[in-house]
């Protein structure tokens, strides 16, 4: 009967699902981009440095990153990843080694480093920076040259869109993170709380996020449904889409109130406006699109 169990045993093993191994470069871009750049220091060393600081120690690495200290005057120090939890940072580890070889350090210069590169000008872009109005977690967007939003990772949330320019890094990287970026234009909408959490219960954990043709989507879980953030360019003028797909299907309507002093347009084809709210009904949640039209 034991040899039985324990031939049983093995096969159950052999057929269990193993988890998936760690994304290190998605990781590291939703935990470490904001303050590591590859071949200058900014709020923290290159990645260069980093290598040279740890390379062949995996171990060391991972002890730095669950308790930091202040080894630099002037800079801010590094806070704790242990909410990373020691795999992620290991493979965080590993695509910092890789990410690494080859590149030399360069001169810090001075100015907001990501104007300089030619990626910053194209549409659309995603920059992972501190933030005005929203957490450290802070995810800035520039959907085309008209219209650019403010998402929070750490709240899994929309926060804010403008209209203008981008933004300017430069008081972030001046302060060596103890400053926000500056918006180039100005707010035209914002929200103060998702429209998914007065409806979908449970806590909310933010899962990376993907880009198709540079727009992002966003993904995280609310409780036990899983969400997917879309947003993309209005069809015409200045504006955005705001796309949802929940897994599954709320059991509830979702409703957005817009402040009755923003005279900004909303509209929807899966759901319907009435006064300052736009309600989505529970048999459309599994997917819909909100348009913005902004001022």
């Amino acid at each position: 009967m034991n040899l039985r169990l324990g031939i049983l045993a093995t096969i159950l093993l052999q057929l269990s699902p193993l988890a998936a191994a760690p994304d290190g470069e998605a990781l590291f871009k939703l935990n470490c981009s904001a303050c590591h750049m590859l071949d200058q220091m900014v709020v923290g060393p290159s990645l260069v440095e980093i290598r040279t600081l740890y390379n062949k120690k995996p171990d060391d690495f991972i002890k730095w990153c669950n308790k930091p200290g202040k080894k630099r005057p002037n800079v801010i120090e590094m806070p704790s990843m242990v909410h990373v939890g020691n795999e992620g940072l290991r493979a965080i580890y590993h695509y910092i080694m890789k990410a690494s070889v080859g590149a030399k350090e360069k001169k810090q210069e001075k100015g907001d480093p990501f104007l300089a590169s030619p990626s910053h000008t194209t549409r659309p872009y995603v920059q992972r920076i501190f933030m005005p109005n929203a957490g450290p977690a802070a995810i800035a967007v520039a959907l085309d040259q008209q219209t650019s939003l403010c998402w929070d990772a750490g709240e899994c949330r929309f926060r804010y869109a403008w209209t203008g320019g981008f933004i300017d890094g430069f008081p972030y990287w001046q302060g060596n993170g103890s400053k926000v970026a500056t918006i180039k234009g100005s707010i035209a909408y914002q929200q103060e709380e998702s429209p998914l959490t007065a409806v979908l219960k449970g806590d909310v954990k933010f899962q990376g996020y993907s880009l198709t043709n540079g727009l992002p989507t966003f993904r995280y879980s609310i409780g036990t449904t899983s969400v997917a953030e879309r947003f993309s360019p209005a069809k015409s003028g200045k504006g955005f889409q705001q796309t949802f797909t929940l897994s599954p299907a709320s059991s509830s309507p979702i409703t957005i109130t817009i402040p009755a002093e923003n005279w900004l347009s909303i509209t929807s084809e899966q759901g319907s406006v009435q006064g300052h709210v736009l309600t989505i009904p529970a048999a459309s949640t599994a997917n819909f699109t909100i348009n913005f039209q902004l001022p």
